[in-house]
């Protein structure tokens, strides 16, 4: 049989297929993009937030609809305190406290220069009434990674085209959509009103979504977490050159609370008796006291003395379900004994 017995079909039809196919393609593509510039421009601070870890305490605490004291530090503080347990035993030791409410901004990598960085997007809240900030050498050592907004007036084309550009939403914040980020964004979008900032599983923040309390912790004795107290002396503390480096970053950070009439202690996290060096037992006490006199606020020394190895998951963070629980209600002790001296 010959080939022309069966003729091709006619190649008129064809342009016209493929020019359909490239609309509906191009439709669908603005469609898609239109949605996510949509998404994206409705949820600016929660898609900024997730560019950062300490920017996505940030966006959470924006989508609280009550905050009355904050936790500021490292893992340390992350995974050692739940401000719904505080807020509770709180309202079981003083009235002056029914309804309040916390949050637990700490997170891996946080450092004084940065927390000074995103201090207005705190101290603005109404209803704010104290921060708890964590005094550690991780706190001391960790570098910061956030950079204050500068404005710049580039002549250039590139930077031109640049701001430009970073008028579409979804480019401003597009490192939001990078693989380390990413993660962030489910709970930022779907939980963060519901989160108190301590959730870093999705176990927990799915437990906090549906509104599951956290048990009270077993056998909690007030004694055995009580931390040494060291109130403002009347005498400088001489320091080191750089203990008077820190010392400074860390009044400034204070002072910029309590220039709004918010309450500022200092927490120095549990540690067990095993973590060794431990530079919060010796070479840092000098650092305590003399931020206490700059300040005029009590640091609350809890590694002064060892806690046993049971709270602890390694020799300086606490456990998720029996450390934690302890030293919430730790802290909701010397709150409550906070408010009484006032």
């Amino acid at each position: 049989m010959k080939s022309s017995d069966h003729p091709e079909p006619p190649e008129q039809g064809r342009p016209a297929f493929a020019g359909r196919r490239l609309l509906f393609f191009t439709l669908g593509l603005a469609i898609l993009l239109g949605g996510l510039e949509l998404l994206v421009r409705r949820n600016i601070p929660l898609f900024e937030g997730a560019s950062h870890r300490m920017l996505a305490k940030v966006a959470m605490f924006g989508e609280q609809r009550r905050v009355d004291f904050l936790f500021f530090g490292t893992s340390r503080t992350q995974d050692g305190i739940s401000p719904p347990l505080v807020s509770r035993h709180l309202a079981e030791l003083s009235p002056e406290f029914k309804g309040a409410a916390g949050f637990n901004a700490a997170s891996t990598g946080s450092n004084y220069e940065d927390l000074m960085t995103v201090a207005p997007r705190y101290f603005q809240r109404p209803g704010l009434r104290a921060v708890i900030i964590e005094l550690s050498v991780p706190h001391l050592s960790n570098q910061p990674s956030l950079s204050p907004a500068i404005a710049t007036h580039s002549q250039t084309e590139e930077d031109r085209l640049t701001r430009a550009v970073n008028h579409v939403a979804f480019v401003r914040y597009r490192t939001a959509f990078l693989t380390d980020n990413l993660g962030r964004l489910p709970a930022l979008l779907f939980f963060s009103s519901r989160l108190s900032g301590y959730e870093t599983r999705g176990s927990e923040q799915i437990a906090s979504f549906l509104g599951r309390e956290e048990p009270a912790p077993a056998g909690f004795a007030a004694t055995v977490w009580q931390p040494e107290i060291i109130s403002p002396p009347n005498k400088p503390t001489p320091l080191e050159a750089d203990l008077e480096a820190a010392a400074a970053k860390i009044t400034v950070l204070a002072k910029a609370y309590t220039e709004r009439k918010i309450r500022v202690v200092f927490s120095v996290p549990p540690l067990t008796a095993r973590h060794q060096p431990a530079p919060e037992r010796d070479r840092l006490r000098p650092l305590f006291a003399e931020v206490a006199r700059r300040t005029g606020c009590e640091v609350w020394d809890f590694a002064a003395q060892p806690r046993p190895d049971e709270f602890f998951k390694d020799s300086s963070h606490l456990s998720r379900k029996v450390g934690r629980a302890h030293w919430s209600y730790a802290l909701a002790h010397q709150l409550a004994r906070e408010t009484g001296k006032r």
